[in-house]
Protein backbone atom coordinates (compact mmCIF):
# COMPACT_ATOMS: atom_id res chain seq x y z
CA UNK A 1 0.00 0.00 0.00
CA UNK A 2 2.53 2.12 0.50
CA UNK A 3 3.87 1.88 -2.12
CA UNK A 4 1.12 3.00 -4.32
CA UNK A 5 0.77 5.74 -2.28
CA UNK A 6 4.66 6.71 -3.36
CA UNK A 7 4.13 6.25 -7.01
CA UNK A 8 0.66 8.52 -6.82
CA UNK A 9 2.57 11.29 -4.91
CA UNK A 10 5.59 11.19 -7.45
CA UNK A 11 3.27 10.90 -10.36
CA UNK A 12 1.50 13.94 -9.03
CA UNK A 13 4.57 15.62 -8.30
CA UNK A 14 5.75 15.49 -11.92
CA UNK A 15 2.36 17.19 -13.11
CA UNK A 16 2.16 19.81 -10.93
CA UNK A 17 5.67 20.81 -11.52
CA UNK A 18 5.49 20.08 -15.35
CA UNK A 19 5.13 22.84 -18.04
CA UNK A 20 1.24 22.75 -18.75
CA UNK A 21 -0.08 24.06 -21.69
CA UNK A 22 -3.51 22.65 -21.55
CA UNK A 23 -4.30 21.09 -24.45
CA UNK A 24 -3.21 18.22 -26.20
CA UNK A 25 0.10 16.73 -27.51
CA UNK A 26 -0.93 15.69 -30.91
CA UNK A 27 -2.94 18.99 -32.07
CA UNK A 28 -3.61 22.80 -31.39
CA UNK A 29 -6.85 22.54 -33.85
CA UNK A 30 -9.58 23.97 -31.83
CA UNK A 31 -12.45 22.00 -33.86
CA UNK A 32 -11.97 18.57 -34.77
CA UNK A 33 -14.59 16.02 -36.48
CA UNK A 34 -13.43 12.71 -37.29
CA UNK A 35 -15.65 9.36 -38.82
CA UNK A 36 -14.87 5.53 -38.45
CA UNK A 37 -16.12 2.50 -40.07
CA UNK A 38 -15.07 -1.10 -39.52
CA UNK A 39 -15.85 -4.03 -37.41
CA UNK A 40 -17.57 -4.79 -34.93
CA UNK A 41 -17.70 -8.24 -32.68
CA UNK A 42 -20.03 -8.70 -29.63
CA UNK A 43 -19.64 -11.54 -27.77
CA UNK A 44 -23.57 -11.64 -25.24
CA UNK A 45 -24.96 -13.98 -23.50
CA UNK A 46 -26.03 -17.13 -25.32
CA UNK A 47 -29.58 -17.74 -26.65
CA UNK A 48 -31.40 -20.81 -26.76
CA UNK A 49 -35.10 -22.58 -27.27
CA UNK A 50 -36.17 -25.45 -26.85
CA UNK A 51 -34.84 -29.36 -27.05
CA UNK A 52 -34.46 -33.00 -28.75
CA UNK A 53 -35.42 -36.18 -27.03
CA UNK A 54 -31.56 -36.14 -25.63
CA UNK A 55 -31.99 -32.62 -23.93
CA UNK A 56 -29.93 -30.75 -26.46
CA UNK A 57 -31.07 -27.71 -27.58
CA UNK A 58 -33.44 -27.90 -30.49
CA UNK A 59 -32.47 -23.89 -31.78
CA UNK A 60 -29.72 -22.01 -30.23
CA UNK A 61 -27.05 -19.38 -30.63
CA UNK A 62 -23.72 -18.57 -28.68
CA UNK A 63 -24.44 -14.88 -30.09
CA UNK A 64 -20.46 -14.54 -30.74
CA UNK A 65 -21.00 -12.55 -34.23
CA UNK A 66 -19.21 -10.13 -36.52
CA UNK A 67 -20.66 -7.26 -37.67
CA UNK A 68 -20.30 -3.64 -38.83
CA UNK A 69 -19.52 -0.57 -36.58
CA UNK A 70 -19.87 3.09 -37.23
CA UNK A 71 -19.66 6.16 -35.31
CA UNK A 72 -18.81 9.80 -35.91
CA UNK A 73 -16.66 12.11 -32.71
CA UNK A 74 -16.11 15.70 -32.48
CA UNK A 75 -13.80 17.24 -29.94
CA UNK A 76 -14.32 21.06 -29.08
CA UNK A 77 -10.86 22.32 -27.49
CA UNK A 78 -10.66 25.75 -25.27
CA UNK A 79 -7.59 27.17 -26.47
CA UNK A 80 -6.04 28.46 -23.46
CA UNK A 81 -7.35 26.24 -20.71
CA UNK A 82 -6.67 22.56 -19.97
CA UNK A 83 -10.75 21.49 -21.03
CA UNK A 84 -12.36 20.09 -23.91
CA UNK A 85 -15.30 18.81 -24.87
CA UNK A 86 -16.15 15.66 -26.95
CA UNK A 87 -19.40 14.36 -28.08
CA UNK A 88 -19.51 10.66 -30.07
CA UNK A 89 -22.28 8.99 -31.23
CA UNK A 90 -22.48 5.36 -32.66
CA UNK A 91 -24.07 2.30 -34.25
CA UNK A 92 -22.95 -1.25 -34.82
CA UNK A 93 -25.10 -3.77 -35.75
CA UNK A 94 -24.58 -8.08 -36.71
CA UNK A 95 -26.54 -11.31 -37.36
CA UNK A 96 -26.18 -14.66 -37.37
CA UNK A 97 -28.48 -17.85 -38.35
CA UNK A 98 -28.68 -21.60 -37.07
CA UNK A 99 -30.39 -24.66 -38.16
CA UNK A 100 -32.30 -26.74 -35.86
CA UNK A 101 -32.97 -30.29 -35.71
CA UNK A 102 -36.70 -31.51 -37.86
CA UNK A 103 -38.66 -33.94 -35.66
CA UNK A 104 -39.63 -34.79 -32.07
CA UNK A 105 -38.68 -31.16 -30.93
CA UNK A 106 -40.22 -28.99 -27.95
CA UNK A 107 -40.12 -26.32 -26.34
CA UNK A 108 -41.35 -24.49 -22.99
CA UNK A 109 -44.25 -21.85 -24.04
CA UNK A 110 -42.67 -18.28 -22.19
CA UNK A 111 -46.38 -17.16 -21.43
CA UNK A 112 -46.45 -20.39 -18.91
CA UNK A 113 -43.61 -22.74 -19.26
CA UNK A 114 -45.60 -25.84 -20.44
CA UNK A 115 -43.63 -28.00 -22.67
CA UNK A 116 -45.06 -27.04 -26.42
CA UNK A 117 -44.36 -29.31 -29.29
CA UNK A 118 -42.88 -28.39 -32.42
CA UNK A 119 -44.38 -29.60 -35.66
CA UNK A 120 -42.33 -31.32 -38.19
CA UNK A 121 -39.72 -29.86 -40.42
CA UNK A 122 -37.06 -27.69 -40.85
CA UNK A 123 -35.98 -25.37 -37.85
CA UNK A 124 -34.11 -22.11 -38.37
CA UNK A 125 -33.10 -19.23 -36.13
CA UNK A 126 -32.45 -16.10 -37.08
CA UNK A 127 -30.73 -13.59 -34.78
CA UNK A 128 -29.99 -10.06 -34.91
CA UNK A 129 -28.23 -7.36 -32.76
CA UNK A 130 -28.35 -3.75 -32.82
CA UNK A 131 -25.97 -1.47 -30.42
CA UNK A 132 -26.02 2.19 -30.41
CA UNK A 133 -25.49 5.15 -27.90
CA UNK A 134 -24.03 8.48 -27.76
CA UNK A 135 -21.52 10.36 -24.94
CA UNK A 136 -20.84 13.44 -24.00
CA UNK A 137 -17.89 14.37 -22.53
CA UNK A 138 -15.81 16.77 -20.48
CA UNK A 139 -12.51 16.56 -19.77
CA UNK A 140 -9.10 18.42 -18.71
CA UNK A 141 -5.65 17.54 -19.66
CA UNK A 142 -2.21 18.30 -18.45
CA UNK A 143 0.91 18.47 -21.03
CA UNK A 144 3.63 17.00 -19.12
CA UNK A 145 7.21 15.55 -20.03
CA UNK A 146 5.60 11.85 -20.69
CA UNK A 147 2.91 13.80 -22.89
CA UNK A 148 -0.65 14.92 -22.43
CA UNK A 149 -2.45 12.95 -19.23
CA UNK A 150 -5.93 13.93 -18.97
CA UNK A 151 -9.32 12.74 -17.25
CA UNK A 152 -12.89 13.93 -17.02
CA UNK A 153 -16.34 12.39 -17.26
CA UNK A 154 -19.17 11.57 -19.64
CA UNK A 155 -22.94 11.15 -19.58
CA UNK A 156 -23.42 7.99 -21.49
CA UNK A 157 -26.07 6.21 -22.73
CA UNK A 158 -26.26 2.63 -24.59
CA UNK A 159 -28.89 0.64 -26.40
CA UNK A 160 -29.57 -3.01 -27.40
CA UNK A 161 -31.99 -4.34 -29.43
CA UNK A 162 -31.83 -7.73 -29.74
CA UNK A 163 -34.51 -9.98 -32.35
CA UNK A 164 -34.54 -13.89 -32.34
CA UNK A 165 -36.74 -15.28 -35.17
CA UNK A 166 -37.28 -19.21 -34.77
CA UNK A 167 -38.88 -20.67 -38.00
CA UNK A 168 -39.85 -24.44 -39.01
CA UNK A 169 -40.78 -25.44 -42.29
CA UNK A 170 -40.62 -21.96 -43.53
CA UNK A 171 -43.49 -20.62 -40.92
CA UNK A 172 -42.93 -18.46 -37.82
CA UNK A 173 -42.45 -20.73 -34.94
CA UNK A 174 -41.39 -18.18 -32.66
CA UNK A 175 -40.43 -14.47 -32.03
CA UNK A 176 -38.69 -13.11 -29.28
CA UNK A 177 -37.18 -9.07 -28.49
CA UNK A 178 -34.65 -8.13 -25.72
CA UNK A 179 -34.02 -4.41 -25.66
CA UNK A 180 -32.11 -2.98 -23.06
CA UNK A 181 -31.50 0.46 -22.46
CA UNK A 182 -28.16 1.54 -20.25
CA UNK A 183 -28.31 5.23 -18.96
CA UNK A 184 -25.68 6.13 -16.89
CA UNK A 185 -22.10 8.17 -16.33
CA UNK A 186 -18.48 7.43 -16.99
CA UNK A 187 -15.15 8.21 -15.84
CA UNK A 188 -11.81 8.29 -17.23
CA UNK A 189 -8.49 9.13 -18.23
CA UNK A 190 -6.27 9.10 -20.80
CA UNK A 191 -2.77 9.60 -22.53
CA UNK A 192 -2.07 11.46 -26.02
CA UNK A 193 1.27 11.62 -27.27
CA UNK A 194 4.05 10.14 -30.18
CA UNK A 195 3.56 6.37 -30.08
CA UNK A 196 6.06 4.91 -32.81
CA UNK A 197 5.92 8.25 -34.74
CA UNK A 198 2.42 8.48 -34.81
CA UNK A 199 0.03 10.74 -32.70
CA UNK A 200 -1.81 8.41 -30.56
CA UNK A 201 -4.58 8.69 -27.75
CA UNK A 202 -5.14 6.19 -25.22
CA UNK A 203 -8.30 6.15 -22.95
CA UNK A 204 -8.97 3.91 -19.73
CA UNK A 205 -12.87 4.68 -19.11
CA UNK A 206 -15.01 3.15 -16.38
CA UNK A 207 -18.97 3.49 -16.50
CA UNK A 208 -21.91 2.83 -13.72
CA UNK A 209 -25.39 2.45 -15.48
CA UNK A 210 -29.14 1.71 -14.79
CA UNK A 211 -30.47 -0.44 -17.14
CA UNK A 212 -33.64 -1.60 -18.07
CA UNK A 213 -34.73 -4.51 -20.18
CA UNK A 214 -37.76 -5.25 -22.47
CA UNK A 215 -38.81 -9.04 -23.59
CA UNK A 216 -41.59 -9.25 -25.90
CA UNK A 217 -42.37 -12.12 -27.64
CA UNK A 218 -44.86 -12.55 -30.69
CA UNK A 219 -47.13 -15.23 -31.28
CA UNK A 220 -46.08 -17.95 -33.66
CA UNK A 221 -47.54 -21.18 -34.41
CA UNK A 222 -47.81 -22.49 -30.98
CA UNK A 223 -47.49 -19.83 -28.78
CA UNK A 224 -49.30 -16.82 -27.01
CA UNK A 225 -47.45 -13.25 -26.33
CA UNK A 226 -45.83 -12.10 -23.68
CA UNK A 227 -43.87 -9.54 -21.85
CA UNK A 228 -41.35 -9.06 -19.01
CA UNK A 229 -39.02 -6.37 -17.62
CA UNK A 230 -36.43 -5.71 -15.79
CA UNK A 231 -34.04 -3.07 -13.60
CA UNK A 232 -30.30 -3.56 -12.91
CA UNK A 233 -27.13 -1.84 -12.13
CA UNK A 234 -24.28 -2.26 -14.87
CA UNK A 235 -20.44 -1.60 -14.56
CA UNK A 236 -18.98 -1.40 -17.83
CA UNK A 237 -14.48 -1.03 -18.44
CA UNK A 238 -13.59 0.38 -21.63
CA UNK A 239 -10.58 1.13 -23.59
CA UNK A 240 -9.84 2.67 -26.65
CA UNK A 241 -6.77 2.94 -28.46
CA UNK A 242 -6.50 5.54 -31.31
CA UNK A 243 -3.58 6.62 -33.77
CA UNK A 244 -3.16 8.75 -36.34
CA UNK A 245 -1.39 9.92 -39.78
CA UNK A 246 -0.92 11.96 -42.51
CA UNK A 247 -1.93 10.67 -45.73
CA UNK A 248 -2.07 13.42 -48.65
CA UNK A 249 -2.44 15.97 -46.41
CA UNK A 250 -5.48 14.19 -45.01
CA UNK A 251 -5.64 12.29 -41.48
CA UNK A 252 -6.27 9.25 -41.28
CA UNK A 253 -6.09 6.63 -38.23
CA UNK A 254 -6.96 3.60 -36.65
CA UNK A 255 -8.97 2.64 -33.42
CA UNK A 256 -9.13 -0.25 -31.41
CA UNK A 257 -11.22 -0.52 -28.37
CA UNK A 258 -12.62 -3.12 -26.11
CA UNK A 259 -15.60 -2.52 -23.17
CA UNK A 260 -16.83 -5.08 -20.83
CA UNK A 261 -20.47 -5.14 -19.43
CA UNK A 262 -20.60 -7.38 -16.06
CA UNK A 263 -24.78 -7.59 -17.05
CA UNK A 264 -26.84 -7.57 -19.74
CA UNK A 265 -30.05 -9.56 -19.73
CA UNK A 266 -30.88 -13.07 -20.73
CA UNK A 267 -33.92 -14.93 -22.05
CA UNK A 268 -34.56 -18.17 -18.96
CA UNK A 269 -36.96 -20.58 -19.09
CA UNK A 270 -38.27 -22.94 -16.46
CA UNK A 271 -41.15 -25.78 -16.33
CA UNK A 272 -44.25 -24.52 -15.36
CA UNK A 273 -43.60 -20.79 -15.39
CA UNK A 274 -43.82 -17.85 -17.65
CA UNK A 275 -39.84 -17.15 -18.80
CA UNK A 276 -38.02 -14.51 -16.43
CA UNK A 277 -35.02 -12.45 -17.51
CA UNK A 278 -31.55 -13.26 -15.94
CA UNK A 279 -28.01 -11.40 -16.51
CA UNK A 280 -24.49 -12.11 -18.12
CA UNK A 281 -21.13 -10.77 -18.53
CA UNK A 282 -20.57 -9.71 -22.36
CA UNK A 283 -17.74 -8.12 -24.09
CA UNK A 284 -17.80 -5.89 -27.57
CA UNK A 285 -15.19 -4.98 -29.43
CA UNK A 286 -14.47 -2.26 -32.79
CA UNK A 287 -11.76 -2.19 -34.98
CA UNK A 288 -12.37 1.24 -37.31
CA UNK A 289 -10.73 3.05 -39.95
CA UNK A 290 -10.93 7.10 -39.36
CA UNK A 291 -10.64 9.70 -41.39
CA UNK A 292 -10.58 13.65 -39.70
CA UNK A 293 -12.84 15.33 -41.81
Amino acid sequence: MSRVAFSLTLVFCLIVTSKVWGQSTISNSPFELSTGQGLWGALLPAYSLGQDVGGAPALSDSMDSLGYHGDLKMVRRFLGTRTSFEARGFYATAESTANGGDSNLTFLNPSDGSITGIPAGATRLRSDVDNYGFDFLLRDTWITRFGGLSAGCAFSYIGFDQTFNSTVGGADLLREKLDSDLRGGKGFVGWDGCFCGHATNIDLLFGFYDMNANYGSEAGLATPATEQKMTKNVSTIETNFTTRRDFREIQVGTTIGVTYFTDLPTIERTLGQPVSLGTDDAVTLKFLFEILL
